[in-house]
């Protein structure tokens, strides 16, 4: 090989290498592609959808975990691409609280046997900062005593009943609005919309058919406060179940254990506790396809990532050419 040749490749290795180690850079640090995989957040995000998460927006969150394999999945063929020998402890920099109604992508914290930058990535909505409080009476939510706005494209299921389901169908495609997750069961078709689709069909419906919103449970109550850094709270017989996952988390290192209400730590009865971190609620905008804090609980801000900011692609040609860089509200 002549040395002009050498040159050249040495060249391009060099620019590949730097390319490389600048997106890898942006990825850890400043802004990062994700591939919305689910329909938890419909109609603001589809599935499929590629956004763009702002890492800045909250403080940059440092790696925890050092020794894996860039640009690669957790997993590779059934491996792990991380080793967990070299840990860091968690940091942040420049740090920013959230926003009610941001929606932002972070870990898992039920994952309790991943690193805490290896647990599975969801987005949600959030809606309670920390020491809000939340009460849920008669299937309406509330923060701060004030009743929660969901958003316009909050999803709920809805049935119609109708002795011919083949009109409704015909009404709902003239509309254009898509048949989520739908299905038939006598007279009666169960689906999912949001309030502007509900708003149309029923416009647009004759009088004699009904379409009534069913995701709504008015069984569940509660009322609970969104812990928050420093804050102190009295520990009772209500709270102590709500606290003791995090409270678990917090104390890892010790026994935490909730014996006829009341909680111990290394058997010791604690009348009061003081949070370590802020914790927040987050809320998916599909009511019926969700992964928020109803099932995880408090989400930590040690888990939070950033914040979605646009909608750059999709590969389904008519989501591309309606929402290609549309901003994420």
């Amino acid at each position: 090989m002549s040395s002009k040749k050498k040159n050249i490749y040495i060249f391009l290795g060099k620019v590949i290498l730097i390319t490389l180690l600048i997106v890898l850079f942006m990825r850890c640090f400043l802004i990062e592609s994700f591939t919305v995989s689910s329909s938890q957040m419909e109609t603001t995000l589809h599935k499929n959808d590629r956004i763009l998460i702002d890492r800045t927006a909250y403080g940059i969150r440092l790696p925890v975990t050092f020794l894996n394999i860039p640009f690669t999945f957790d997993n590779i063929f059934g491996m792990k691409s991380y080793s967990t020998l070299l840990q860091m402890p968690y940091r942040r920099l420049f740090t920013s609280q959230l926003h009610r109604n941001d929606i932002v992508l972070f870990n898992n914290p039920t994952e309790t046997d991943k690193p805490l930058d290896k647990r599975t990535l969801l987005l949600c909505r959030c809606a309670a900062l920390p020491g809000d409080s939340i009460e849920m009476q008669e299937g309406i939510f509330f923060i701060n005593k004030k009743e929660y706005a969901t958003s316009p494209n909050t999803t709920e299921e809805y049935i119609i009943e109708s002795s011919d389901n083949e009109i409704i169908k015909e009404t709902i495609e003239d509309l254009d609005i898509p048949l989520r997750n739908h299905y038939e069961s006598a007279n009666v078709l169960h689906l999912q919309l949001n309030r502007y689709e509900a708003y149309m069909l029923k416009e647009s419906l004759p009088d004699s058919i009904k379409l009534i919103c069913c995701s709504i449970d008015t069984t569940i109550n509660y009322q609970f406060l969104v812990p928050s850094k420093g804050r102190t709270v009295a520990i009772n017989k209500f709270n102590s179940l709500i606290y003791k996952e995090i409270i678990t988390k917090e104390q890892n290192d010790k026994k935490v254990t909730v014996e006829n209400r009341l909680l111990l730590i290394d058997g010791i009865k604690q009348d009061k506790y003081t949070f370590e971190d802020d914790y927040y609620w987050m809320i998916s905008d599909n009511s019926t396809n969700n992964m928020d804090s109803r099932h995880l609980g408090f989400i930590p801000f040690r888990c939070v990532i950033g914040k979605a900011l646009t909608i750059w692609y999709n590969p389904d040609k008519e989501m591309r050419d309606n929402r290609c860089f549309e901003s994420i509200k």
